[in-house]
Formats: structure tokens, C-alpha cells, sequence
């Protein structure tokens, strides 16, 4: 019972921080229609920029990650608008293509100035408390409530602020948005900018869990991409699903027999909800 309960509190930590990457991938694809590849490179970046903040200057583990999450914003806001602004409209596959080529840009980049040698941010939270025979890390319980309070907070903000409205109708009617006046190419760098910054603040999670090296970001695109298609591409609510049923295989799946099995029964999922929801589980038909 202790090692089933222990197992689906990490599959629910691992899901709340796979859900904060693939919301902002499916922001990106929502608002822009682009795929953007280089999604796990942002993730990377946010978490060698909380390492040298906090490991190699020795400055605070949280107001780290508003800087990490303000630097990757910037990145992210610059890429579109110097990059994919001019691919809006254009066939997907360019955007493919630019976002390939940032991946070996990027991954590259990070092995010179980084290095290859594995790194670790220190834990910002240490102990923990014995709960029905389960030893329950305080630093998991924080980041689980960390991920699911950002989560909220972009639902609030996409659904009760005007900026938050404005994605959404530029996501539902890209045209319509702008003969209302809304003006689009401001959306387009905003979303580009929060959704590589929710890519950047689950590289800052998880770099406290798990090592960091330049070419992580290769591993959480690929994450990111199985949940959207699970849940739907464009939709939020799809990728907080997705990313907890993903989670919760990798969870139990890699304790009770191996990662291998838990990443071929991912792709079952993938395939077997295709077949019957071709748009995903929340998603919808795109043109």
C-alpha cells in the first residue's frame, strides 16, 4: 500500500511538471499555429539559468525562478518576433524547420558554454514527514503545489484578464480578433514569451530533481509533444491531463518494471485514444 501511494505521488508531481511544458507548447500552437520544436530547449535554458544563479552565485532558489522565467519570457518573446513572425500564415513545415534548426543552435551553444559535465541545482526545501508508512518529500509536496498554483494562475489569467481574453480570441478567430482590434502581433509575442516561460519554470522544478545537462531539452520536447496529441493541440485543459496520465505511467510503470515498457505503453495511450479521438481527448479540428 506505502509503495503504491508513494508511486502515485510521484506520478502526480511528475505530471504537474509535464503539464507546465506542454501547456506552453500548446499556447504556442493555440495562438500561432507553428510547431515549435525548440520548446524543450526553453526548459533547458530556464534551468541552467536558475543553476548559475543559485549553485554558482549562491543567490536565492525562488526569486531565481522569477528570473529564470522573466529571462526565458524575453528569449522567447525575441525568437518570435525576430523568427517566426514571419512564418505566421505560412505552411507549418517552415516553422518546423527554424525551430529544428534552434534546437541544434541552442543544444549546441549550451554544450560550449555549459559544458558536458552533469549538474545539479540545489534542493530548496529539505526533509520530509512519514505518512501511512510513505516518506513524503517536502520538496515534491512544494513543487507539486508550485506547478498546480502556476496552472491555476494561467487559467485565471487566460480566462479573467484582458490580455488573458485576447489569446484566447486570437486562438479561436486569429481575423476576427483583429478587425475587433485586437492587436495580434503583440498576442503572438506574448504567448510565445509565457509559454516558453512555463517551459523555463518546469526545467527549474525539475532541475532540483533530477541532473541537468545541455541536451535535456531533447527528451522534454518529446514529452511535450505525446501529451498535447494525447490531450488535443491548442488546448490547456488537455495538456493538464495528458501530462498527468503520462506522469503516472512513468510513475508506476518504470517503478514496477522499466522506463522502456513505460515509454512504448505511453505511445499505446497515444495511439489507442487517436483512435477513437483523432483531435485528441479536449482538442478540436484545426484547418
Amino acid at each position: 500500500m506505502s509503495e503504491l501511494l508513494q508511486m502515485g505521488l510521484t506520478g502526480f508531481n511528475l505530471g504537474l511538471m509535464y503539464a507546465l511544458i506542454a501547456i506552453g507548447l500548446t499556447l504556442i500552437f493555440g495562438v500561432m499555429r507553428i510547431i515549435q520544436y525548440a520548446h524543450g530547449e526553453m526548459f533547458m535554458l530556464g534551468a541552467f539559468t536558475l543553476y548559475y544563479w543559485n549553485a554558482e552565485f549562491g543567490l536565492p532558489y525562488w526569486p531565481g525562478v522569477a528570473v529564470s522565467a522573466v529571462v526565458i519570457f524575453l528569449f522567447g518573446a525575441f525568437l518570435q518576433i525576430v523568427l517566426f513572425r514571419r512564418l505566421h500564415g505560412k505552411n507549418i513545415l517552415y516553422s518546423l524547420a527554424v525551430s529544428l534548426g534552434l534546437v541544434l543552435i541552442i543544444s549546441s551553444s549550451g554544450q560550449i558554454l555549459f559544458g558536458t559535465t552533469v549538474k545539479g541545482i540545489p534542493s530548496a526545501v529539505s526533509g520530509g514527514v512519514l505518512f501511512a508508512g510513505t516518506y513524503l518529500s517536502y520538496e515534491r509536496m512544494v513543487i507539486s503545489a508550485v506547478s498546480a498554483a502556476l496552472i491555476l494562475a494561467l487559467w485565471f489569467f487566460l480566462r479573467f484578464t484582458t490580455t488573458g481574453l485576447a489569446i484566447r480570441a486570437v486562438a479561436e478567430d486569429p481575423d476576427t480578433s483583429a478587425l475587433q482590434g485586437i492587436r495580434t502581433s503583440r498576442i503572438h509575442w506574448i504567448a510565445f514569451g509565457l509559454g516558453s516561460s512555463m517551459a523555463a519554470i518546469a526545467g527549474c522544478m525539475m532541475g532540483t530533481l533530477l541532473s541537468i545537462v545541455p541536451t535535456m531539452g531533447f527528451l522534454a520536447t518529446i514529452k511535450a509533444f505525446m501529451i498535447v496529441i494525447m490531450g488535443g493541440l491548442g488546448s490547456v485543459l488537455g495538456a493538464v491531463v495528458g501530462g498527468l496520465i503520462l506522469g503516472m505511467i512513468d510513475s508506476v510503470v518504470t517503478t514496477t518494471i522499466s522506463s522502456d515498457i513505460a515509454l512504448i505503453l505511453s505511445f499505446v495511450v497515444i495511439f489507442l485514444v487517436l483512435v477513437f479521438r483523432p483531435s485528441g481527448l479536449f482538442g478540436q479540428h484545426w484547418d
